[in-house]
């Protein structure tokens, strides 16, 4: 498990030290951004796709505006770690993401999300479950096209077949995140979560109920791009 954690936090690490030199570079002269894949602000105008790799999950998404202080993402993951635990499990994810910026000052934004959807698991028997995680994005812009900021998430899945079923796993994360538009199509970013994942189980022939609590985490990589 610290030899999995230092891999993937080396592997970020390096994989952000590009985007860091970009950023001290800045935006070209003129240049100007509205919009963040995982900070404190919508999508506004033409829409974004993008990938957010790392752990637990890869993710591919394609956003759009709904107004001018909401959006709407659809996504698909491949997932390999369950609930974001250390714990090794394939599986697929489909779902939605609805964002509202809450406040958006010249430095200062903050950012609603909720982001409902489907969970699997190919387990033996196969898991199946709802998610609905809602959280909160409170971002600081020092200059044009960067931003730094932290994220708390609330996470929550209901998982309804499989292994001691019916099951709810949800927990509080907490994790800090950069992200900075090399020019105004390309973004470039890591994002984090740190916290628990505790999973309240039912009763299973001779096994009685209870909870079990996990570490669990999320460092991705994030690229994207707006045509």
């Amino acid at each position: 498990m610290k030899a999995s954690l230092r891999t993937w936090t080396l592997a970020a690490f390096l994989a952000a030290l590009p985007a860091a030199a970009v950023a001290a570079e800045g935006l070209p002269p003129g240049a100007n951004v509205d919009y963040s894949i995982i900070g404190a602000e919508t999508v506004k105008g033409k829409p974004v796709v993008d990938i957010q790799a790392g752990w637990p999950s890869t993710n591919f998404g394609y956003t759009f505006g709904l107004s001018p202080n909401s959006d709407l993402s659809l996504r698909f993951g491949l997932l390999y770690g369950f609930e974001g635990t250390t714990t090794s499990q394939f599986g697929l994810a489909f779902y939605a993401p609805l964002r509202f910026e809450l406040g958006r000052g010249e430095t200062i934004r903050t950012l609603l999300h909720v982001d409902p959807g489907l969970r699997f698991y190919t387990t033996e028997p196969g898991i199946f479950g709802f998610q609905f995680p809602v959280g909160l994005v409170f971002g600081l812009v020092p200059r044009n096209g960067l931003e730094i900021g932290l994220g708390l998430d609330f996470n929550m899945t209901l998982i309804v077949s499989g292994n001691f079923s019916p099951r709810f796993v949800f927990g509080p994360a907490l994790g800090p995140y950069i992200e900075y538009h090399v020019n105004p199509q390309v973004t470039v970013g890591l994002n984090t979560r740190f916290g628990a994942a505790i999973d309240a189980y039912s009763s299973e022939g001779p096994i009685p109920g209870g909870t079990a609590t996990n570490f669990a985490f999320l460092t991705q990589i994030v690229l994207g791009y707006r045509p």
